[in-house]
């Protein structure tokens, strides 16, 4: 079973619809999780088209995330590239 960007979204009464997330199902990982000298061009182009593009990286931040958030990347919960 591979493992989706959004089921590592913990639900909660605060938190969006995670469902509506662009890239729910997204079968390239890997392009969330980008080496430092790759470039996330593909995930930056999915996360223009999600309606959860803020909140996204809200909870990335909030929560020290790392990989492509909200078309942001970002390392323990800081963006590294933009």
């Amino acid at each position: 079973m591979t493992t989706m960007l959004t089921d590592l979204l913990a639900p909660s009464d605060t938190t969006p619809d995670w469902d509506l997330a662009a890239c729910r199902g997204d079968a390239t990982p890997d392009a969330w999780f980008p080496d430092p000298s790759e470039s996330f061009d593909y995930a930056r182009r999915v996360c223009a088209r999600c309606p959860l593009v803020a909140a996204c990286a809200t909870y990335a931040g909030e929560t020290r995330q790392s990989g492509i958030w909200g078309g942001k990347e970002f390392r323990r919960g800081r963006v590294t590239r933009g």
